[in-house]
């Protein structure tokens, strides 16, 4: 009885904050070629071989950027190669409005990076006005320029770099989770070549689907090993020609079938709690911080991946548990929850 009562706190919590959050503004990782126009980009900090060009009504967010630009790239490239060329032009403006101006991207994209040229346009407020998440919006950006590098401009599947530049977002993305949840036990996964088709039509279900498959997937196969050592393989050798699909066959001693496969199996077993969201019956004030993070501490561990994953999953929780204590829904009785233990 505890241990399914846990279970339907957990879901709660999750579908609570589903809610509750906003979906992140759109990000694309190709634009028109480059030479951008960003008229109102008239200040600019140098950063190494970066320029970051901004609005002046933004100078605070642009020093803070160009604080922290340098460590989210040495995170990105150790990940990716080891080493790459860090130059880099990013401009800040306002509101995506200007970059749809600037490139000719639709107006809900936030976020645009021109890979062969190193070119990055990010935005500080979504089309609904809403304040973007600058580190995870520049961070998405900077990955997509790192991955044409690292690779050597190799033609990589979208399914791909999308996946690869999402799991390097630090922010909680539960509606990604719930995504993917409800297509495990829905219709299911689909298979990578129609995720990959999902990212070229005209379906926003589909293409919801497809990034946080391609994410959660991605994750998957960068933390297989202790290092990250078998993805950054993967990248030289598709670098050096050796072929898509090929490369990972070299690097993981696997095919990406194979790894899909092994990815797959574990879905239901994370996601153990989607079926109860609907279900009604779990009482809300019993959504605690110690019994929902009771519930991820007797999850069983698999393989080291998974348990990456894992840690990832109850990172996200824990921020959850954070924002649901400062906007006051946390307010359940504490010595319910020791009881439950």
């Amino acid at each position: 009885m505890v241990g399914r009562a846990v279970v339907r706190v957990a879901a709660l919590a999750i579908a609570l904050l589903c809610l509750l959050l906003p979906l992140s503004p759109a990000r694309a990782d190709a634009g028109v070629p480059a030479g951008w126009d960003v008229t109102t980009a008239t200040e600019h900090i140098t950063i190494g071989r970066v320029e970051l060009r901004y609005d002046p009504r933004l100078s605070a967010d642009a020093r803070m950027l160009a604080e922290r630009i340098p460590t989210w790239w040495s995170r990105i490239e150790q990940d990716l190669a080891g080493d790459l060329d860090d130059t880099m032009l990013i401009s800040y403006v306002p509101h995506s409005g200007r970059i749809a101006e600037a490139t000719g991207m639709p107006r809900w994209a936030a976020g645009v990076a021109h890979p062969p040229s190193g070119e990055i346009l990010i935005a500080a407020h979504a089309p609904d006005g809403s304040k973007t998440d600058l580190e995870d919006l520049l961070k998405h950006e900077m990955v997509h320029v790192a991955l044409y590098r690292a690779t050597g401009g190799q033609p990589l599947p979208r399914w791909f770099h999308e996946g690869v530049a999402e799991s390097f977002a630090d922010n909680i993305s539960i509606a990604r989770v719930q995504t993917l949840a409800a297509t495990v036990f829905g219709g299911g996964v689909p298979a990578l070549e129609d995720i990959e088709r999902s990212f070229h039509q005209n379906d926003p279900h589909g293409a919801s689907v497809a990034y946080a498959a391609s994410r959660d997937f991605v994750s998957f196969m960068r933390f297989y090993d202790d290092d990250g050592g078998a993805m950054r393989q993967a990248l030289r050798n598709i670098r050096s020609g050796g072929g898509f699909e090929a490369s990972f066959i070299q690097a993981y001693e696997l095919s990406l079938e194979e790894l899909g496969k092994e990815w797959r199996a574990g879905l239901r077993g994370r996601f153990a709690w989607f079926p109860i969201v609907g279900s009604g019956e779990l009482p809300f004030f019993l959504v605690t911080p110690l019994v929902v993070v009771a519930f991820f501490r007797k999850r069983r561990k698999m393989k080291l991946a998974w348990a990456r994953l894992e840690r990832e999953d109850q990172e996200e929780l824990a921020r959850f548990l954070g924002v649901a204590r400062r906007g006051g829904m946390v307010t359940a009785l504490q010595p319910l929850t020791t009881q439950l233990h």
